[in-house]
């Protein structure tokens, strides 16, 4: 009798509780599809790309695996034109050749004549009046005696001087460190130390007051230095 009751209860009622059971299988099922997709979903978000972490917003700054953490300023120091070259090259200007020639019209003449002996600073030259060879730093210019000798370019006397060798000599300092000594003079100068003089002036007459210059033809004996070096006054007198 009981057990007829509990089969008539089933038989009306079961319906039911199979739809009850089928709609709690189905929701158990869903929920576990559910939750491993969103496992599976986080795993793939936190699994390095390439050996690189992936850039998690969520991570805070400074942590590892974090790219907040980086200075953006960290090549703030590098100069930005350091690659650039060394700036532009300054053009040097070269210095002066002491061997440049002026303007032949800075010069002039200081008598007219032949050149009787030639400067030789490179070689020696025979000296008729010593009867040996040796250098001759100027140019021996004939003229007759008591010609007038004129300065060659504008400038100061800063010597007047008498000697055996030279005779009476007179030496005038010019403009580019120029200097001339016009030697075998007469003993009557015309100038005096620390006198200026403009190119064409008197400054004495050619003499024979040189015992280096004697036995030979009257004649001026002229020299020449640049920057202190003694210089051909043939590359310097106009031609």
């Amino acid at each position: 009798m009981k057990n007829k009751r509990i089969r008539n209860f089933f038989a009306g009622k079961g319906f039911y509780i199979a739809l009850i059971l089928c709609v709690a299988i189905v929701g158990v099922g869903t929920w576990a599809v559910l939750e491993f997709t969103d496992v599976g979903q986080r795993v793939t978000a936190e699994m390095p790309v390439n050996g690189e972490d992936v850039f998690n917003p969520q991570t805070p700054a400074g942590t590892p695996g974090s790219n907040a953490g980086e200075n953006p300023e960290s090549n703030a120091g590098e100069n930005p034109e350091s690659n650039q070259g060394e700036g532009p090259i300054e053009t040097q200007t070269p210095a002066p050749n002491p061997e440049s020639k002026p303007n032949p019209k800075t010069f002039m003449w200081p008598v007219s004549g032949d050149i009787s002996m030639p400067y030789s600073m490179d070689a020696l030259i025979y000296s008729p009046t010593m009867a040996d060879w040796r250098t001759h730093a100027g140019i021996d210019i004939v003229s007759d005696l008591g010609t007038a000798v004129s300065a060659i370019a504008d400038g100061t006397v800063v010597n007047v001087e008498k000697n055996e060798m030279h005779g009476t000599s007179v030496t005038i300092e010019h403009d580019g460190d120029f200097v001339s000594v016009y030697a075998n003079l007469d003993t009557d100068v015309l100038v005096g130390i620390g006198d200026n003089v403009e190119m064409g002036d008197l400054i004495g007459r050619v003499g024979e007051t040189s015992i280096y210059e004697a036995g030979r033809e009257p004649h001026l004996h002229l020299e020449m230095t640049l920057n202190g070096a003694s210089v051909n006054p043939l590359d310097y007198l106009p031609q």
